[in-house]
């Protein structure tokens, strides 16, 4: 697990230009490392998830973050006065994912669209639990030893 840390710092560092929100986020919890995972949904949404990676090893099953209306995956931050609840389950050897929705600062990519051609927006909150959910639960799945996982959301 010590060698997936050190791994996944260096990796860190080379996100941290394409992610800048997020990775001065982070620095602040400096005892945290990351990743962004890019999951495409069945409908050609590329999405970006952040993955948590703690100091201690993982031994518990993953949870996915999910955020609501009007803002993205790096605003759960700023609801905890103290040491944010996914650095907590970080801590407690779960496995952290922060999720992004379609047409958020970090899910602004699909396989045909962009994001100045008006079908790329032509989406509603169903696409985003048929598609977005699902695909990003389906990526962190892959890391489960159980395959059971966790949903935390709000609106």
């Amino acid at each position: 697990n010590k060698l997936m840390i050190a791994a996944t710092a260096i990796a860190a560092q080379a996100y941290a230009g394409n992610y800048p929100r997020f990775d001065n986020l982070m620095k602040d919890y400096s005892d945290y490392n990351w990743e962004a995972v890019e999951v495409t949904t069945e409908d050609g949404y590329i999405l970006t998830a952040f993955h948590i990676i703690g100091n201690v090893e993982t031994t518990m099953d993953p949870v996915l973050f999910m955020h609501g209306s009007y803002i993205d995956g790096v605003d759960w931050f700023g609801y905890f006065w103290t040491k944010p609840l996914m650095l907590r389950l970080a801590d407690a050897g779960y496995d952290v994912w922060i999720g992004n929705n379609r047409g958020t600062e970090y899910s602004q990519e699909h396989e045909t669209l962009s994001v100045d051609d008006a079908a790329f927006w032509d989406w509603s909150w169903a696409e985003m639990g048929l598609y977005d959910d699902v695909a990003l639960i389906k990526k962190m799945n892959e890391s489960s030893i159980s395959g059971k996982s966790y949903y935390i959301g709000y609106s």
